[in-house]
């Protein structure tokens, strides 16, 4: 009986999270809407991560996810703009052929909600940016090499810090191909001897909902 009530309190927590992130959003797309064109440039994001974690054994940057949600920066001059976004993130690891196969993950599934902060250049059709971001972990899953849930076993870190490059082009006033990448500042393991450090390659499309 305690396994599963455990399994439906976490279940149940998880649904907690997903709707305040749902919340969040809803607030962000709503000043977004508001945004002056004057001093404010919203745009909307869709894309993908390439994800990897160093520490479990997996090479290579094989998990792929979701990278996508709303962004709002603040105009500062002609050059430079402080962009604040909130984004539904997929992050992990993922076995290949490769891969040797006594490692302890066949794949590691992470949810977040990523906030990134940051500050971007432009110059002609390029926008060159960095800055940190702040990534809360709604929910995961660890798998085995043998299909084993590991889930339940493994201790994560809600709360990680990243810090973010990246670039984006411009095809016009409202569309732009972005490429960013990021790496882990705080570790994923809790438990003590052990580390998970993700790095990330995201692949974006920008739409701009002000010319």
């Amino acid at each position: 009986m305690v396994p599963a009530f455990g399994s439906r309190y976490k279940k149940s927590k998880t649904m907690q999270k997903r709707k305040v992130f749902l919340l969040m959003f809803a607030l962000l797309i709503g000043s977004l809407t508001s945004a002056t064109a004057q001093r404010f440039r919203a745009s909307l994001i869709g894309g993908f991560n390439m994800a990897q974690l160093d520490g479990d054994d997996l090479s290579g940057f094989n998990k792929i996810g979701l990278n996508t949600g709303a962004k709002v920066a603040a105009v500062l001059s002609d050059r430079w703009q402080l962009s604040l976004e909130m984004l539904f993130s997929q992050q992990g690891s993922h076995r290949t052929r490769d891969d040797l196969y006594f490692g302890q993950y066949d794949n590691i599934r992470l949810n977040f909600v990523e906030t990134p902060v940051m500050i971007s250049f432009r110059d002609w059709k390029f926008h060159v940016s960095t800055g940190f971001s702040y990534a809360r972990l709604i929910s995961y899953k660890a798998e085995s090499p043998i299909g084993e849930d590991l889930t339940d076993t493994e201790t994560y870190r809600n709360d990680l810090y990243f810090w973010v490059v990246g670039a984006t082009y411009y095809f016009n006033d409202r569309w732009g191909l972005n490429v960013r990448w990021s790496r882990a500042l705080v570790d994923l393991e809790t438990r003590e001897g052990k580390t998970l450090l993700g790095r990330n390659l995201g692949i974006r499309l920008i739409y701009a909902l002000q010319k």
